[in-house]
Protein backbone atom coordinates (compact mmCIF):
# COMPACT_ATOMS: atom_id res chain seq x y z
CA UNK A 1 0.00 0.00 0.00
CA UNK A 2 2.87 2.36 0.89
CA UNK A 3 4.58 1.41 -2.36
CA UNK A 4 1.43 2.22 -4.38
CA UNK A 5 1.16 5.62 -2.72
CA UNK A 6 4.81 6.36 -3.45
CA UNK A 7 4.39 5.32 -7.07
CA UNK A 8 1.31 7.52 -7.42
CA UNK A 9 3.10 10.51 -5.88
CA UNK A 10 6.12 10.01 -8.12
CA UNK A 11 3.92 9.80 -11.20
CA UNK A 12 2.21 13.05 -10.24
CA UNK A 13 5.51 14.85 -9.67
CA UNK A 14 6.96 13.63 -12.96
CA UNK A 15 3.82 14.65 -14.84
CA UNK A 16 3.89 18.24 -13.54
CA UNK A 17 6.57 19.61 -15.95
CA UNK A 18 4.76 18.10 -18.95
CA UNK A 19 1.43 19.55 -17.83
CA UNK A 20 3.04 22.96 -17.34
CA UNK A 21 4.70 22.84 -20.76
CA UNK A 22 1.41 21.95 -22.44
CA UNK A 23 -0.45 24.66 -20.58
CA UNK A 24 2.02 27.49 -21.26
CA UNK A 25 3.38 26.40 -24.62
CA UNK A 26 6.88 26.93 -23.28
CA UNK A 27 9.82 24.56 -22.93
CA UNK A 28 10.25 23.47 -19.31
CA UNK A 29 13.55 22.38 -17.78
CA UNK A 30 13.42 20.11 -14.75
CA UNK A 31 16.60 19.71 -12.69
CA UNK A 32 16.84 16.69 -10.40
CA UNK A 33 19.77 17.14 -8.01
CA UNK A 34 21.48 14.21 -6.25
CA UNK A 35 19.45 11.97 -8.52
CA UNK A 36 21.45 8.87 -7.56
CA UNK A 37 19.57 8.82 -4.25
CA UNK A 38 16.79 6.81 -5.85
CA UNK A 39 19.20 3.86 -5.99
CA UNK A 40 18.79 3.57 -2.21
CA UNK A 41 15.25 2.25 -2.71
CA UNK A 42 14.66 -1.48 -2.38
CA UNK A 43 14.33 -2.11 -6.11
CA UNK A 44 14.45 -0.29 -9.44
CA UNK A 45 10.76 0.67 -9.37
CA UNK A 46 11.54 4.38 -9.17
CA UNK A 47 14.00 4.20 -12.06
CA UNK A 48 11.45 2.33 -14.18
CA UNK A 49 8.78 4.87 -13.32
CA UNK A 50 11.02 7.77 -14.29
CA UNK A 51 11.81 6.14 -17.64
CA UNK A 52 8.16 5.34 -18.29
CA UNK A 53 7.07 8.90 -17.58
CA UNK A 54 9.71 11.05 -19.24
CA UNK A 55 9.94 9.13 -22.51
CA UNK A 56 6.47 10.38 -23.48
CA UNK A 57 6.93 14.00 -22.43
CA UNK A 58 7.23 16.71 -25.04
CA UNK A 59 8.75 20.17 -24.56
CA UNK A 60 10.42 19.10 -21.32
CA UNK A 61 14.18 18.80 -20.76
CA UNK A 62 15.51 16.83 -17.81
CA UNK A 63 18.87 17.39 -16.13
CA UNK A 64 20.04 14.67 -13.75
CA UNK A 65 22.77 15.82 -11.35
CA UNK A 66 24.66 13.90 -8.71
CA UNK A 67 27.77 14.10 -6.55
CA UNK A 68 28.31 10.32 -6.47
CA UNK A 69 29.55 10.07 -10.01
CA UNK A 70 29.99 6.30 -10.28
CA UNK A 71 26.40 5.63 -9.11
CA UNK A 72 24.96 8.18 -11.52
CA UNK A 73 26.99 6.79 -14.39
CA UNK A 74 25.90 3.24 -13.67
CA UNK A 75 22.25 4.29 -13.82
CA UNK A 76 22.62 5.58 -17.38
CA UNK A 77 25.48 3.47 -18.78
CA UNK A 78 24.64 0.01 -17.45
CA UNK A 79 22.51 -1.78 -20.08
CA UNK A 80 20.69 -3.75 -17.37
CA UNK A 81 19.28 -0.57 -15.78
CA UNK A 82 15.92 0.99 -16.76
CA UNK A 83 17.45 4.38 -17.58
CA UNK A 84 20.18 2.97 -19.82
CA UNK A 85 21.05 5.47 -22.59
CA UNK A 86 18.06 7.67 -21.76
CA UNK A 87 20.24 10.75 -21.27
CA UNK A 88 23.46 12.22 -22.61
CA UNK A 89 26.52 12.27 -20.38
CA UNK A 90 28.11 15.63 -19.47
CA UNK A 91 30.86 15.33 -16.83
CA UNK A 92 31.31 18.59 -14.91
CA UNK A 93 34.88 19.24 -13.89
CA UNK A 94 36.37 21.62 -11.37
CA UNK A 95 36.16 25.39 -11.83
CA UNK A 96 39.28 26.84 -13.45
CA UNK A 97 41.35 29.26 -11.36
CA UNK A 98 40.82 32.04 -13.91
CA UNK A 99 37.10 31.98 -13.04
CA UNK A 100 37.73 31.82 -9.29
CA UNK A 101 40.01 34.87 -9.33
CA UNK A 102 37.38 37.63 -9.85
CA UNK A 103 34.75 35.84 -7.74
CA UNK A 104 36.94 35.41 -4.65
CA UNK A 105 38.57 38.83 -4.97
CA UNK A 106 35.16 40.54 -5.11
CA UNK A 107 33.81 38.72 -2.06
CA UNK A 108 36.81 39.78 0.01
CA UNK A 109 36.72 43.32 -1.37
CA UNK A 110 33.01 43.66 -0.55
CA UNK A 111 33.88 43.06 3.11
CA UNK A 112 36.79 45.54 3.00
CA UNK A 113 39.29 42.70 3.07
CA UNK A 114 42.04 41.99 0.57
CA UNK A 115 43.46 38.91 -1.12
CA UNK A 116 45.88 39.08 -4.03
CA UNK A 117 45.93 37.04 -7.22
CA UNK A 118 48.90 34.90 -6.23
CA UNK A 119 47.28 33.83 -2.96
CA UNK A 120 44.02 32.93 -4.71
CA UNK A 121 46.00 30.78 -7.12
CA UNK A 122 47.70 29.04 -4.18
CA UNK A 123 44.34 28.48 -2.53
CA UNK A 124 42.87 26.96 -5.68
CA UNK A 125 45.87 24.65 -5.99
CA UNK A 126 45.07 23.34 -2.51
CA UNK A 127 41.45 22.57 -3.37
CA UNK A 128 41.99 21.70 -7.06
CA UNK A 129 39.20 24.14 -7.91
CA UNK A 130 36.43 22.03 -6.35
CA UNK A 131 33.52 24.42 -5.55
CA UNK A 132 32.64 23.13 -2.07
CA UNK A 133 36.19 22.87 -0.73
CA UNK A 134 37.33 26.12 -2.35
CA UNK A 135 34.49 28.12 -0.79
CA UNK A 136 34.93 26.37 2.55
CA UNK A 137 38.62 27.24 2.69
CA UNK A 138 37.86 30.80 1.55
CA UNK A 139 35.35 31.17 4.38
CA UNK A 140 37.85 30.09 7.04
CA UNK A 141 40.53 32.37 5.59
CA UNK A 142 38.04 35.24 5.30
CA UNK A 143 37.07 34.88 8.97
CA UNK A 144 40.72 35.28 10.01
CA UNK A 145 41.09 38.69 8.40
CA UNK A 146 40.00 41.93 10.05
CA UNK A 147 38.30 44.61 7.92
CA UNK A 148 40.88 46.82 6.29
CA UNK A 149 43.52 44.09 6.30
CA UNK A 150 44.63 41.48 3.78
CA UNK A 151 45.34 37.77 3.63
CA UNK A 152 48.86 36.40 3.35
CA UNK A 153 50.53 33.02 2.88
CA UNK A 154 50.81 32.43 6.63
CA UNK A 155 47.07 32.96 7.05
CA UNK A 156 46.31 30.54 4.22
CA UNK A 157 48.54 27.93 5.83
CA UNK A 158 46.77 28.49 9.16
CA UNK A 159 43.34 28.20 7.51
CA UNK A 160 44.29 24.86 5.96
CA UNK A 161 45.66 23.65 9.30
CA UNK A 162 42.43 24.64 11.05
CA UNK A 163 40.29 22.75 8.55
CA UNK A 164 42.44 19.64 8.82
CA UNK A 165 42.31 19.87 12.61
CA UNK A 166 38.52 19.85 12.49
CA UNK A 167 38.40 16.85 10.17
CA UNK A 168 41.38 14.88 11.49
CA UNK A 169 39.36 12.57 13.75
CA UNK A 170 37.11 11.48 10.87
CA UNK A 171 40.12 11.06 8.59
CA UNK A 172 41.94 8.87 11.10
CA UNK A 173 38.88 6.63 11.44
CA UNK A 174 38.55 6.36 7.66
CA UNK A 175 42.26 5.68 7.21
CA UNK A 176 42.21 2.83 9.73
CA UNK A 177 39.41 1.08 7.82
CA UNK A 178 41.47 0.95 4.62
CA UNK A 179 43.71 -1.89 3.51
CA UNK A 180 47.44 -1.24 3.15
CA UNK A 181 47.16 -1.20 -0.63
CA UNK A 182 44.27 1.26 -0.49
CA UNK A 183 46.35 3.50 1.74
CA UNK A 184 49.30 3.22 -0.63
CA UNK A 185 47.11 4.05 -3.61
CA UNK A 186 45.75 7.15 -1.87
CA UNK A 187 49.25 8.25 -0.89
CA UNK A 188 50.15 8.14 -4.56
CA UNK A 189 47.12 10.14 -5.65
CA UNK A 190 47.70 12.74 -2.95
CA UNK A 191 51.33 13.20 -3.97
CA UNK A 192 51.38 16.12 -6.41
CA UNK A 193 54.71 14.87 -7.75
CA UNK A 194 53.32 11.48 -8.78
CA UNK A 195 53.12 10.38 -12.40
CA UNK A 196 49.30 10.48 -12.37
CA UNK A 197 49.31 7.05 -14.07
CA UNK A 198 48.21 4.89 -11.13
CA UNK A 199 48.62 1.55 -12.88
CA UNK A 200 52.06 2.22 -14.29
CA UNK A 201 55.10 0.30 -13.05
CA UNK A 202 56.65 3.55 -11.81
CA UNK A 203 53.60 4.38 -9.67
CA UNK A 204 53.17 0.88 -8.23
CA UNK A 205 56.90 0.63 -7.45
CA UNK A 206 57.12 4.08 -5.89
CA UNK A 207 54.15 3.57 -3.58
CA UNK A 208 54.74 -0.07 -2.67
CA UNK A 209 51.81 -1.58 -4.59
CA UNK A 210 54.14 -4.03 -6.39
CA UNK A 211 51.75 -4.82 -9.26
CA UNK A 212 49.14 -3.08 -11.40
CA UNK A 213 46.55 -5.65 -10.29
CA UNK A 214 46.94 -4.50 -6.68
CA UNK A 215 46.46 -0.89 -7.75
CA UNK A 216 43.38 -1.79 -9.79
CA UNK A 217 41.73 -3.63 -6.90
CA UNK A 218 42.48 -0.75 -4.56
CA UNK A 219 41.03 1.75 -7.05
CA UNK A 220 37.85 -0.29 -7.52
CA UNK A 221 37.15 -0.53 -3.80
CA UNK A 222 37.92 3.14 -3.19
CA UNK A 223 35.57 4.17 -6.01
CA UNK A 224 32.82 1.98 -4.55
CA UNK A 225 33.37 3.61 -1.16
CA UNK A 226 33.17 7.14 -2.69
CA UNK A 227 36.68 8.00 -1.58
CA UNK A 228 37.98 8.56 -5.11
CA UNK A 229 36.45 9.09 -8.53
CA UNK A 230 37.61 8.61 -12.09
CA UNK A 231 38.83 11.72 -13.87
CA UNK A 232 40.13 11.42 -17.43
CA UNK A 233 42.93 8.81 -17.35
CA UNK A 234 43.45 8.82 -13.61
CA UNK A 235 41.61 9.26 -10.31
CA UNK A 236 41.15 12.08 -7.82
CA UNK A 237 40.47 12.01 -4.10
CA UNK A 238 36.94 13.40 -3.77
CA UNK A 239 37.47 15.12 -0.43
CA UNK A 240 40.15 17.71 -1.24
CA UNK A 241 40.89 18.23 2.45
CA UNK A 242 41.46 14.49 2.87
CA UNK A 243 43.99 14.81 0.04
CA UNK A 244 45.82 17.53 1.97
CA UNK A 245 45.69 15.43 5.15
CA UNK A 246 47.26 12.47 3.32
CA UNK A 247 49.91 14.74 1.86
CA UNK A 248 50.72 15.64 5.45
CA UNK A 249 51.21 11.94 6.18
CA UNK A 250 53.47 11.65 3.15
CA UNK A 251 55.64 14.51 4.38
CA UNK A 252 56.39 12.57 7.56
CA UNK A 253 57.57 9.43 5.77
Amino acid sequence: EGRSASKSELTEVLAAPHVLAEKTGKIVVMVLDEFQQITTYEDDLAERQVRSSIQHHQRVAYIFLGSRKHLLQSMFLDESRPLYRSAMHYPIGSIATEHWLPFIAKRFRDANKAIDKQLIEQLCQQTQGHPFYTQHLCHVLWSMIKPGEGADAAMLKAAVAELLRRESHAYVILWETLTKNEQRFLRGLADSDSSRKPFSSEFTRRYGLRAASNAQRAAESLVAADVIEREENSYVIIDRFLRLWIRGLNSHL
